[in-house]
């Protein structure tokens, strides 16, 4: 018990000494789909931008950092259908949970979890019929996220980071009922800074 007390006072007095900061991230990159190989070859990629609010959580005397995000996800992406391309808008809620580990003083690696809603899903109209007439989407993804980056510039973190969708993008056919999904997932590349207040 005496030991379960010292343990509760130090992670007590460890956290009340953790740097919290605030800042705005800004990223910009690709986006795509990735994995039902037939469905995939049918994909292209598309311009990708996401906006919002981060936080960074250093521990003392630990070159771990905790880095929460909240972020506004633009995603495009094109279809070639039948011969007709569609292009594909979604809107998503990002929220990634990086834990960054300081390689050397001024590089860093980073990986976590990132949950995504889908706040949006359209594309344009070929024939009067658009991409949200043929599926239904999923209205939660979960995504891994890895990358690296650099502290150099003093204020700012700059990074580069691939985001790797877990779960399928497509929920079901409009069309067919009952007919399996594609498995596809979101894929974006993303280079980014982050401003700290």
């Amino acid at each position: 018990m005496f030991k379960k007390i010292i343990l509760a006072a130090v992670l007590a007095a460890t956290a009340s000494f953790a740097q919290v900061n605030f800042g705005a991230h800004l990223g910009l990159g690709l986006s795509t789909l990735w994995g039902d190989e037939v469905y995939s070859e049918d994909f292209g990629s598309g311009f990708s931008f996401q906006l919002g609010g981060a936080a960074k959580i250093t521990l003392p005397a630990m070159p771990i950092t905790l880095a929460p995000e909240i972020l506004v996800d633009m995603r495009n992406a094109s279809q070639d259908y039948n011969g007709h391309e569609f292009a594909i808008s979604e809107w998503a809620i990002d929220i990634p949970v990086l834990v960054r580990i300081s390689a050397m003083p001024i590089l860093f690696i980073e990986a976590g979890p990132q949950l995504s809603i889908n706040a949006s899903t359209s594309s344009d109209e070929i024939l009067n019929v658009s991409i949200e007439d043929v599926w239904d989407f999923n209205a939660v993804e979960f995504n891994v996220v890895v990358g690296a980056g650099t502290t150099a510039v003093p204020f700012v973190d700059i990074d580069f980071r691939v985001v790797v969708g877990l779960t399928n993008w497509i929920s079901e056919s409009k069309i067919i009922k009952g007919e399996d999904a594609p498995e596809l997932s979101n894929l974006q590349f993303l280079l980014g800074a982050t401003y700290w207040f």
